[in-house]
């Protein structure tokens, strides 16, 4: 391509400075590829003789970055030509020993020398030194690097070992967050996977587990979720599916793991081991293969080694006894007040967070199982003081099982305390006032709405709201702090804060650091508001309430059909509950025009909603339904998705705000009741109405009081 070389790094350069309007500085575009600031400079060399030729200069300015001075035809046209060059691979050190070490890991037998030099585009001496630089690797697992002239190299050691080093090497290369979209998406193809040498490496680790087994992993799983009668956090979610997903590859590969007889008996006499072995029984059923003891053991440590997503300790025959977990914590506490000088003996919310993370933690590492933070950097350079208040803290449990705590343990504790002592410290005096946002303001918005009130007890959700319909004047009439909504909103007048809709881990830190900004910028201690309601006005309000239940009473409605897609779906629906055929057109377009700003799907689950305001209907109606055979929807990346349950809402367009809270407090039923799904999914219409009735008439005595 005109005596250049084009390299995928030199292609990514390349992408970047077209797809940038404004100046980008060096150490930005270097970040965004994981490499160094030199390597961009050393490729922008050739990168300016290159553009030079196509008759475009290179702007460069020190101290504010690097721009492209052309028309958007003109980068268009270099896309173009970017897009079929021929490029050459080049990876980086650690991205070729990540290769080597996944392919080691995986194979049976040794494997040339030559092939690794063909795959990674390098000489048999660069090879060699990446082995030199693997083995100080191999050996943190208690495994042993072979080279073996003429025969090739191989990784020798434990089952126990290997997987253990297979699964650390996916965590080190893909972050959780990623780990939970490849498992709820279960992705086949993604449109960034062409541009990216990163992107390539990590695909390759993640074909280290098999993600056809992910959907039928997922519905056991629940299974197991029923049985123990709570539900896994994502972390231990994630990490349930990885180590499953890998141990059925690896028995179908006839590789046997060995446990401890006498630890493997100790495992036996807890009440996971009974769900672990009824797991482990449907798994041989639905992937024909053989799972012994040994596996089941590895299972157990896997749920005793658990998070939940509740409040509460998992049950009262925890081999912690619940007394001794809260007098650990109480003393954690007691040196982290002692070290900060901030009073927070008394925050229950505190007390509760830790013992609910100890009693896994604990369990974890006398298990010898790792412990992974992904926020473990970001909170080490960020808040180094809570990092040093947070390790004498750990000291607590370092005397309590005798061995040192690792840093990922310490920077949850880190978390746990920042969460207080940062509250207490910057926002005293501060109750946010937040709008949550989903496309039509009855969808997702109520269920993340009430995650976020259940989460933070600084912050008060005033209203749910469409994020295509934002109302400038309500939000300055409410004084509404910020918005948070499920998709980016590029117009506002106050800040908003993206997340996904379950509220990850990730989105709370967001959430607080933003608080944290906010606070300090814009917001003022607010008066309290005097609550002055007639009489009237309070009656007006119940009556609302009351007639918005019994239209979603009358209105529910349970079917079954089959459909090509989800067009054919939503003609259906608007016959259904549309005599009219210009209401049906006209609710037919409501949905459509819905679809095209993002379809609602709860990806991973199987189910979507389909739900719009439209002048089409006059009254509220919610239903579900069943698909005989699934159809394929688009998730959040683009990517197809099967889903065999739809779930309807239809609000008028000019509902009132009582009849949109009824709607949605029955659509938040989906997550928090997991039952209710299973209700919709067998087509039992009395006993979903039953649950409706039960959860509406909670609403209705909550909001009378």
């Amino acid at each position: 391509m005109k005596q250049m070389k084009m390299t995928t790094r030199k292609k990514d350069i390349l992408y970047r400075l077209c797809k940038e309007n404004d100046y980008v500085t060096i150490s930005n575009v270097a970040q965004d590829l994981n490499v160094s600031s030199r390597t961009v400079l050393r490729e922008l060399e050739e990168i300016g003789k290159w553009l030079e030729k196509e008759g475009v200069f290179l702007d460069k300015k020190t101290g504010v970055g690097i721009h492209l001075p052309c028309s958007l035809e003109k980068k268009e046209e270099l896309l173009e030509l970017i897009e079929h060059a021929n490029s050459i691979k080049i990876f980086t050190p650690q991205e070729r020993q990540t290769i080597i070490a996944s392919e080691l890991l995986q194979a049976n037998e040794p494997i040339k020398f030559y092939y690794l030099t063909k795959i990674l585009n390098v000489s048999e001496g660069t090879i060699s030194h990446d082995l030199d630089k693997l083995e100080e690797w191999v050996d943190i697992y208690n495994l042993q690097l072979i080279r073996k002239p003429g025969l090739g190299v191989y990784i020798a050691g434990r089952e126990k070992h290997k997987r253990r080093a297979i699964i650390n090497l996916i965590y080190e290369n893909v972050e959780e967050k990623q780990l939970l979209s490849f498992i709820q998406e279960n992705i086949t193809k993604s449109p960034e996977i062409s541009g990216s040498i990163e992107i390539k490496t990590r695909n390759r680790l993640l074909n280290l587990i098999d993600k056809e087994t992910i959907r039928t992993l997922e519905g056991l799983i629940y299974i197991a979720e029923e049985e123990m009668g709570y539900k896994l956090a994502d972390s231990a979610y994630v990490g349930l599916i990885v180590h499953l997903a890998l141990a059925i590859k690896r028995i179908k590969n006839n590789e046997i793991i060995i446990m401890d007889k006498e630890f493997l008996n100790e495992l036996n006499q807890n009440p996971e081991f009974i769900i672990a072995r009824k797991l482990a029984l449907n798994l041989s059923d639905f992937f024909n293969i053989d799972i012994h003891e040994d596996e089941i053991g590895y299972i157990t440590m896997h749920l005793m080694g658990s998070k939940n997503r509740g409040n509460v300790t998992k049950n009262e025959t925890s081999t912690i006894g619940s007394f001794e977990l809260v007098k650990l914590a109480r003393e954690m506490i007691k040196i982290a007040e002692a070290e900060t000088g901030s009073f927070i003996g008394n925050n229950e919310k505190l007390l509760t967070g830790l013992v609910n993370h100890l009693e896994p933690a604990i369990k974890r590492i006398k298990m010898k199982m790792d412990i992974r933070n992904p926020l473990l950097q970001e909170i080490k350079t960020r808040y180094p003081h809570l990092i040093k208040v947070s390790s004498k803290c750990a000291k607590v449990l370092e005397d309590y099982l005798g061995q040192k705590m690792p840093e990922s343990e310490i920077a949850y504790i880190a978390m746990h305390l920042g969460a207080v002592i940062e509250k207490k410290e910057i926002m005293p005096q501060i109750r946010f006032r937040v709008a949550v946002a989903c496309p039509s303001g009855i969808g997702t918005s109520k269920l993340l709405a009430t995650r976020i009130e259940k989460e933070y007890d600084n912050m008060h959700v005033v209203g749910i709201i469409s994020s295509f319909r934002l109302e400038e004047s309500w939000l300055k009439q409410e004084e509404i702090d910020f918005i948070i909504s499920t998709i980016p909103i590029e117009k506002s007048s106050i800040p908003v804060i993206k997340v996904n809709p379950l509220l990850l881990d990730e989105d709370k830190y967001h959430i607080h650091q933003s608080m944290k900004k906010i606070s300090k910028t814009s917001i003022k201690p607010k008066e309290k508001r005097k609550a002055n309601v007639s009489l009237k006005d309070k009656l007006i309000q119940m009556h609302n309430y009351s007639g918005a239940i019994i239209e979603v009473l009358d209105n529910l409605f349970l079917e079954t059909y089959y459909v090509e897609d989800i067009e054919e779906l939503i003609h259906i629906v608007s016959a259904m509950l549309v005599k009219e055929k210009v209401g049906q057109d006209k609710l037919t377009q409501d949905l459509l025009s819905r679809e095209k700003k993002g379809g609602t799907l709860i990806s991973g689950k199987g189910f979507s909603l389909l739900h719009c305001r439209t002048s089409s209907v006059e009254k509220l109606y919610f239903g579900a339904v069943r698909l005989i055979k699934p159809i394929y929807y688009l998730n959040s990346r683009g990517e197809e998705e099967a889903i065999d349950l739809v779930i309807v809402m239809i609000a008028p367009e000019n509902s009132k705000q009582a009849y949109l809270e009824v709607i949605s407090e029955v659509s938040k039923m989906i997550i928090d009741k997991p039952n209710f799904l299973v209700l919709l999914r067998g087509n039992a219409k009395e006993e979903a109405y039953l649950e409706i009735s039960n959860c509406l008439n909670d609403f209705y005595r909550h909001k009378s009081n």
